[in-house]
């Protein structure tokens, strides 16, 4: 069954501390906004940050499956001509 839901996290803009979270329908999703919101920690309002929840999560477990770096060994074959 497609997702038809997405969960939005909104941070304030300043401090990163999150404000709310809400669902939206996936055609109703809007990430960039000029709305401020009151954040509890700055104690103001500030720009928003949304994103979609986990996104970062999920882009940092994406890394950690790719294939480790391993240093480069020597080329030991025959050397170009010039």
């Amino acid at each position: 069954m497609p997702i038809t839901e997405v969960i939005i996290v909104s941070s304030c803009g300043e401090c990163g501390t999150e404000i709310e979270t809400f669902t939206v329908k996936k055609d109703n999703m809007m990430l960039s906004t000029k709305e401020l919101a009151w954040c509890s920690k700055c104690q103001a309002d500030r720009p928003q940050v949304r994103d979609v929840a986990g996104r970062l999560e999920a882009i940092e477990n994406e890394q950690q499956s790719y294939p480790k770096a391993v240093p480069a060994e020597p080329f030991h074959g025959k050397t170009p001509s010039p």
